[in-house]
């Protein structure tokens, strides 16, 4: 259904503007430290609504840049927006029609020993007969079915029959795949006390316990069996391509479970999109099913979505977490690390535009959400918002079909990028962009209402750049850690239990408290090198590791096992379970009195002696510094101090780096790498007394860098000169 734009006549005036920024431009553009004030930004590009009600907007604009510009430019598109082109084939996803909603058994779902988990019923009979004739049709246009489950085909389309496919009536939407990010930015095993259970000897005596790394790629794992992982593991790939070697982060997360459980069976399985997900999880339960010996006790999935449900742990993603649940296998779920990358809050249009307002009243006119890009980074911005009705088992049924769109502005107010599915027309209330930055410099989010009876509440999710201008950590949980079913493990810093910024946070959308636990980040591994593995990644398999632990020592079921963790955690923050550490940090050996007392009366002392804030949600005074007179930004924190710093030094602003890591340093004291960099720009800016007192400071904190060392002691010679 083709909308008409409502205000086509504002065209004149985009034109105009635009030509009055040419002139105003200078001849070439460098990168500039602030971003452009508002008022230099024109007002938006007016753009005609078109493409195919049932298709993605990307595959939209994919098929239009294919037969406007020919088969070279779609895939130079295809390549900017991460879309996998195969040649002239291109991998989407095709969503059948619901057969009856609302029919009592799309919401079972199947436990081993359920009736409807030998039958399956006739509607998953006519399900697949569906899928079946979906696949013939999608083969009559010289497209490949890669794989199926339930209600989804994933397939290979030739580019020019993608509106064909879409028009089918089986179909309902057809989209791209959507594809996992891996939640990264060992010491653990002694900080949990996990290194006291390892000598007590296993009431097993035949089995093992199985613990699954449902992960995206295990590069380099065959180098360390027998040495950082056990001398065998059982790989399965559920790829299309079948590459089990696409990324090491999954490696890093076996090497912690074995570090936590030594006698541990590892099971190694990856997958590509969120079909191939699907398929891994249901064939993980099902070796358990068909043979009792083979049951997988533990997943650990360090991996997460930021658009794929509602937030209140329904959705095709979670339900397979409660599927494994009711098949008595444990989930652990790494949190995310969208807390500082991460904005909710009420449509707010006061001057009656249609565009969103992103900060109080009183910065009414701030429509511009602004973060900094990196030349070749490629970042996602995910928008969805509170209309996914009601969860039927397959699928939500919208209720109102409230329409945002989703825009992306280079630094001039020119749009790089946008997403305008069609919800009216029944696509699901998300809009989704991925871009590669082409070149570095300030970019600008916003959202406009296209239709909407009322002001929905939305939230954006932020991947692959700089922090966001405006944040907001509650609420940040990745899918599927917002599951009643899954273990969500939070981050906390190995060496002194301080809150990790980034680290996502509760309450789900129903209200449920969340991480459930927290568990050490920033901890060493064969693959990423010496307290090189950092984020949600790391904590999770620490938890999943702790019970493959105490299920090898003790004869107890998983539940019981369950409340040993939770009852034995270290508390932290304010008194029981919160939504920033949870119940507390993974602690196995019960908590001394010592400690008792240290959390009652020093609870924000770090093993330094300097007070820290463990939420991180610093107050900056009204007269700080703001990055830009026209933007008004919320409280800077540690992390985006640091996140600007690097930047500002990779484009080689480097008085610039230094103010934002001296502003760091006075937040987190404690970040020793901070005061090798201060340390390195002062000595080349001549100042030896400055760099000597910040590289001696980067030692007494733990720094042990060779390079360090070496600067250090030329710059004291050269003093001593």
């Amino acid at each position: 259904m083709e909308k008409n734009l409502k205000f086509i006549s504002i065209l004149r005036i985009g034109f105009a503007a635009l030509a009055a920024l040419m002139i105003l431009l200078p001849d070439s553009a460098t990168p500039q430290d602030n971003p452009p004030e508002i008022g230099v930004l024109p007002p938006m590009n007016i753009y005609q609504r078109e493409g195919h009600p049932k298709m993605e907007s990307a595959l939209c604009q994919l098929v239009e840049t294919y037969f406007t510009k020919g088969i070279e430019k779609a895939r130079e598109f295809a390549k900017q927006k991460g879309i996998s082109f195969q040649g002239d084939l291109v991998r989407v996803v095709a969503e059948a029609k619901s057969l009856k909603t609302g029919d009592k058994t799309d919401t079972a779902f199947y436990g081993r020993n359920s009736k409807l988990g030998k039958i399956r019923g006739q509607r998953d009979d006519l399900q697949s007969d569906l899928l079946h004739s979906m696949r013939r049709q999608v083969e009559a246009f010289g497209g490949r079915v890669e794989t199926t489950h339930r209600r989804l085909l994933q397939s290979v389309v030739p580019l020019y029959a993608l509106q064909e496919v879409a028009d089918l009536s089986s179909v309902k939407y057809l989209r791209l795949p959507r594809k996992a990010i891996p939640f990264v930015i060992s010491e653990g095993v002694e900080k949990t006390d996990a290194d006291e259970w390892q000598t007590i000897i296993s009431y097993r005596s035949t089995e093992n316990v199985k613990v699954c790394i449902l992960d995206l790629g295990f590069q380099g794992h065959e180098a360390l069996l027998g040495t950082e992982l056990p001398s065998s593991v059982v790989t399965k790939s559920f790829r299309a391509d079948g590459d089990l070697y696409t990324t090491a982060h999954g490696t890093a997360c076996a090497e912690i479970v074995h570090d936590m459980a030594p006698d541990a069976e590892l099971w190694l399985v990856n997958f590509g999109t969120d079909v191939e997900y699907h398929n891994a999880v249901n064939w993980i339960i099902n070796q358990g099913m068909d043979d009792e010996d083979q049951k997988v006790d533990i997943i650990s999935c360090s991996v997460g979505w930021l658009n794929s449900g509602a937030g209140d742990g329904t959705g095709l993603i979670c339900a397979d977490v409660k599927n494994a649940y009711d098949n008595d296998i444990i989930w652990v779920s790494a949190a995310g690390n969208e807390a500082e990358r991460h904005w909710e809050g009420a449509f707010r249009d006061p001057d009656s535009d249609d565009w969103c307002n992103f900060e109080e009243p009183a910065q009414a006119e701030d429509e511009w959400f602004t973060f900094y890009a990196v030349a070749g980074t490629t970042y996602q911005v995910a928008l969805n918002w509170d209309d996914w009705g009601t969860w039927m088992g397959s699928d939500y049924s919208y209720s109102e079909g409230n329409d945002y769109d989703l825009f992306l502005y280079d630094s001039g107010g020119l749009i790089i990028a946008s997403s305008n599915n069609d919800q009216t027309a029944g696509a699901k209330p998300e809009e989704v962009i991925i871009d590669t930055a082409l070149s570095s410099g300030w970019r600008h989010i916003r959202i406009y209402k296209w239709y909407a009876p009322r002001d929905c509440k939305l939230e954006l999710f932020f991947w692959g750049g700089s922090d966001l201008e405006y944040s907001e950590p509650a609420g940040s949980l990745a899918i599927p850690a917002d599951s009643p079913f899954a273990i969500a493990v939070g981050a906390t810093d190995w060496s002194d239990d301080s809150y990790h910024s980034y680290s996502s946070r509760g309450p789900t959308e129903d209200g449920r408290i969340k991480p459930d636990l927290v568990a050490p980040s920033g901890v060493s591994s064969a693959t990423y090198g010496d307290l090189g593995f950092s984020g949600t990644s790391a904590s999770a398999p620490h938890v999943a590791g702790a019970f493959a632990l105490l299920m090898g020592k003790l004869p107890y079921t998983a539940e019981e096992i369950r409340s040993i963790i939770e009852a034995r955690a270290l508390d932290l923050g304010s008194n029981g379970k919160d939504n920033i550490f949870g119940l507390g940090r993974l602690k196995l050996s019960k908590v001394t009195e010592e400690e008792v007392e240290l959390i009652q009366n020093e609870t924000n002392v770090n093993k330094s002696g300097l007070m820290i804030n463990r939420t991180n949600e610093v107050i900056v005074p009204e007269d700080e510094p703001r990055k830009s007179s026209v933007l008004k930004r919320r409280p800077v924190s540690s992390q985006q101090r640091k996140s600007s710093g690097w930047i500002y030094l990779q484009q080689g602003f480097k008085e610039k780096a230094l103010e934002e890591f001296l502003k760091a340093i006075e937040l987190e004291p404690w970040v020793f790498e901070l005061y090798y960099e201060v340390g390195k720009i002062y000595s080349e800016r001549g100042e030896k007394k400055k760099a000597i007192s910040y590289l001696e400071k980067y030692f007494i904190f733990g720094g042990r860098e060779k390079a360090a060392k070496e600067l250090l002691e030329s710059l004291k010679k050269k003093q001593a000169k």
